[in-house]
């Protein structure tokens, strides 16, 4: 490629027949001036681009790191969904146990309660019949008594 120092430094040869060398040397100077800009703008394009495909490089190395982080996440997510479900599923089944294990001890304490109040209402009845079958004997017994009272003093009264 031609350097601007090139298209500065560069010289003719002077021939009889050609070019006016003044006109050649102004265009070749503003030939200068021109593509030292452009070589410039170029030189600043190429850094431009090397900054940008390290920055490109940078940000795909970015990129790969925050897929593979994402990756772990998302394998992380449900290891931890799975390790939740299956600790949700357990707690579920052992207050199920638990569950029927109350409802079991409820039925079985319900039903020693109906058994116990069966055998207090039957004491009960049978003490009801006892007291009224002393009482049925306690008037008989009052009643032969006022017979017995009554017979005795008749007898007294028939005695005198």
């Amino acid at each position: 490629m031609i350097t601007p120092n090139d298209i500065a430094t560069k010289d003719f040869k002077k021939v009889a027949v050609g070019y006016s060398p003044e006109e050649v040397d102004t265009f070749l100077d503003d030939l200068y001036e021109d593509y030292e800009k452009i070589y410039n703008e170029s030189l600043k394009g190429k850094a431009k681009v090397e900054e940008t495909a390290t920055q490109t490089e940078q940000f795909s190395n970015l990129q790969k790191t925050l897929e593979r982080t994402l990756t772990l996440a998302e394998a992380a997510a449900e290891e931890t969904k799975a390790a939740a479900k299956a600790e949700g599923e357990l707690i579920v089944k052992n207050a199920k146990l638990e569950a029927e294990e109350i409802i079991q001890s409820a039925r079985t304490k319900t039903y020693e309660l109906e058994q116990e109040l069966a055998a207090l209402q039957n004491r009960y009845e049978l003490m009801r019949t006892r007291v009224k079958l002393l009482l049925y004997a306690e008037i008989e017994l009052l009643d032969k008594n006022e017979i017995l009272a009554e017979k005795d003093e008749e007898r007294k009264a028939t005695e005198y």
